[in-house]
């Protein structure tokens, strides 16, 4: 590989690794700015449910947790985490760590970090950001779906029961 193609890809991983955390910026910007009890933000690695980092608003506080759903036990990552200041491990449900700075752009980071860490996924990995508001979104949406079934089979049969259709 010349020289001028290396260059270009590690350009490349460079404007996506900017791309995201820009991407993680915004939706903890949103999560600061709005401060509502309980709200939170996920960032998960695509492709790797329950490979993720959630920040969550508690008090006043943000609270930082690293699922170790799907994490390997081994202790270079435990180790890892510590060094970021997130304690638990793979006997409990998650590492994590109260308290976290209140800006945007060094919780992005640390996010990036702790994926890392945690995760070792590849120099160019897409994570994918979830919000209460889209999960509550989400829920009311199959909330609607759910009902709407069900009247239009009444509808239908009315209909026919007019027409005089067997049922």
């Amino acid at each position: 590989m010349s020289k001028e193609a290396v260059a270009d890809e590690v350009q490349d991983l460079d404007v996506k690794r900017d791309i995201r955390l820009a991407l993680f910026v915004a939706a903890i910007d949103r999560l600061l700015r709005d401060r509502a009890n309980r709200d939170f933000v996920i960032f998960e690695l695509r492709g790797s449910p329950g490979s993720y980092v959630q920040l969550t608003i508690h008090d006043g506080a943000v609270l930082g947790e690293v699922a170790t759903g799907k994490l390997a036990p081994d202790q270079e990552r435990v180790r890892a985490l510590g060094c970021l200041g997130f304690e638990g491990g793979p006997q409990r449900a998650h590492f994590s760590r109260d308290h976290l700075p209140q800006n945007s752009r060094r919780l992005a980071c640390l996010t990036e970090l702790l994926l890392g860490a945690a995760y070792r996924p590849p120099a160019d990995f897409d994570a994918t950001v979830v919000t209460r508001a889209m999960v509550e979104e989400q829920a009311a949406h199959l909330s609607l779906n759910r009902v709407r079934p069900r009247a239009d089979v009444r509808s239908r049969k009315t209909k026919d029961a007019k027409a005089g259709v067997d049922q």
